[in-house]
């Protein structure tokens, strides 16, 4: 690993951070940007590399050491022969004054003003807010208004993380070139200058927002739901997740939908299902029922010898189409015929007779007999 990216802002750490707080943070974003999480995303897979391998630095005390007096770490680098335990430089005797007599004063004077490096903007994360609708809420469409909590721009320095009338300067660290030079054993190579990120430059930093050019807070916002939203619907609101860090795009918000069910209704796809029941008389001889739909009710004709369990179709009396706007699916009425209880003899009577005149065994053959 070398020193091309500031591992405590890849993890998003204070540089005072502990071990517990690094392990936190790691797991937050390992969880956001797993390969399991993120099938097919190459950037996601690329950045949850990068995190592991800042975590594996900045977790080992010994590596974390030396990459906060070096500005990097190589794999292996602690098991050199060349490299002594007490690597670590001393500035014992040194004298830090800002004495104008000061020999180093001007060398080191910016390490402990309150300046920032010129970072690369890095884009804000996306976000997810949960919101409830009612069956008849997912099916007419509604505007919905909700309050997020995320990173917005500092409204100070409009994102850019830096004081307002404050000036760039050369890093005095590497002169302004954005690297330095490091040796490893008998080699003399040049690695990104761990002061100013590579660019060469450093600023004042913005009071407000400490220089990442965004602050904490929260926001209300009206979202449209259009009609057909069902259970796991998402719907994307450009822009509205957490700010951009040092003057990077903001992320966007998603909005997950969790429609609750109907009493009557079952939805599947664009289709609603339902049942109907009717008589033995109705099924036998034919009819017309009325039925409910989610724009009122309308007629069902039922022919004669309908069976329990047949299905007649209502054409567009589905749920609105988020695929297709303009059109809707089907609605299907499942009809359940339903046998009264006799309990006077005249009406026994009238059955047998109907047997006797209809002598049918719905048995037969059934069984494959």
């Amino acid at each position: 690993m070398t020193g091309k990216e500031d591992l405590y802002i890849l993890l998003d750490v204070r540089r005072t951070a502990s071990v517990n707080e690094i392990k936190r943070a790691f797991r937050r974003l390992a969880r956001r940007y797993h390969p399991d999480i993120n099938p097919g995303d190459h950037q996601a897979e690329d950045l949850f590399k990068r995190i592991t391998e800042a975590y594996e630095v900045l977790s080992d005390p010994s590596k974390r050491q030396f990459y906060d007096v070096n500005g990097f770490y190589s794999d292996g680098v602690l098991d050199e022969p060349h490299v002594d335990s007490n690597w670590k430089f001393s500035f014992k005797g040194f004298d830090f004054s800002r004495s104008s007599n000061s020999q180093f004063g001007d060398i080191f004077s910016h390490l402990f003003d309150r300046s920032s490096t010129k970072r690369d903007p890095e884009r804000g994360e996306d976000l997810e807010y949960q919101v409830s609708v009612n069956f008849d809420e997912s099916m007419r469409g509604l505007n919905t208004r909700i309050t997020v909590i995320r990173n917005k721009e500092c409204g100070v320095c409009r994102g850019s993380g830096r004081s307002p009338g404050s000036r760039e300067f050369a890093c005095r660290t590497c002169g302004g070139s954005g690297k330095t030079t490091r040796m490893k054993g008998h080699l003399q190579f040049a690695v990104t200058c761990s002061e100013c990120g590579g660019t060469g430059k450093y600023f004042q930093s913005c009071d407000e927002c400490r220089g990442e050019g965004r602050i904490h807070g929260s926001e209300t916002l009206e979202v449209p739901l259009p009609a057909g939203v069902t259970t796991g619907s998402r719907i994307r609101i450009a822009g509205k997740g957490n700010a951009g860090r040092f003057g990077g795009p903001s992320g966007d918000l998603y909005v997950v939908v969790n429609a609750s069910p109907h009493p009557f209704f079952s939805r599947m796809g664009d289709n609603i299902h339902c049942s109907a029941p009717i008589t033995v008389t109705e099924a036998a001889l034919g009819t017309k029922v009325e039925v409910p739909t989610i724009d009122g009710s309308a007629l069902v004709r039922i022919p004669p010898g309908t069976q329990t369990g047949q299905r007649f179709r209502l054409r567009g009396k589905g749920a609105p189409s988020l695929v297709h706007p303009g059109l809707r699916g089907d609605q299907y009425v499942e009809v359940r015929v339903v046998v009264p209880k006799i309990a006077d003899e005249r009406s026994k009577e009238i059955l047998r007779e109907l047997a006797k005149l209809n002598p049918e065994n719905p048995r037969k053959g059934f069984y494959g007999t």
